[in-house]
């Protein structure tokens, strides 16, 4: 046991350098328009990565409403499609958008490095902030 302590607190320092979320923005061409005709104003990526223990139970992960700050949550599971949605929909409301078309969400997780006990789960979005027309 005293072995196995040493090896557990320098996996989590090691797997927390993976844990964060972020959102970075592409701004758009002058007069750039969307497939449903309205004025796209970024084109936005987002990350939210978490360290999950036996891949269901939460141990950190970065917080969808606070990206690129560095902020986390503590066993709370913020690495879901709906919380990847919510992260991009504030930032297109922070550019003054009104909206998030073309909205494409993926998972990827990880856990072979660490013998499955640990594992490292991000979701990936990528989406259009739009402005109606007004």
């Amino acid at each position: 046991m005293k072995r196995f302590l040493p090896v557990l607190s320098a996996v989590l320092l090691l797997c927390s350098g993976c844990v964060t979320s972020t959102v970075t923005q592409i701004k758009a061409a002058p007069g750039e328009r969307s497939a449903s005709g309205k004025r796209v104003v970024a084109h936005l990526q987002g990350m939210n990565s978490g360290v999950f223990l036996f891949y269901y139970i939460p141990l950190w992960s970065g917080k969808e409403n606070r990206p690129n700050n560095r902020d986390y949550d503590t066993f709370r599971n913020r690495v879901e499609k709906k919380h990847m949605r919510k992260m991009l929909d504030l930032q297109a409301k922070r550019l003054g958008a009104d909206e998030v078309e073309n909205l494409s969400i993926h998972t990827k997780s990880s856990g072979i490095w660490t013998l499955w006990i640990f594992w490292k789960r991000s979701v990936h979005g990528v989406g259009t902030a739009v402005k109606s027309k007004k």
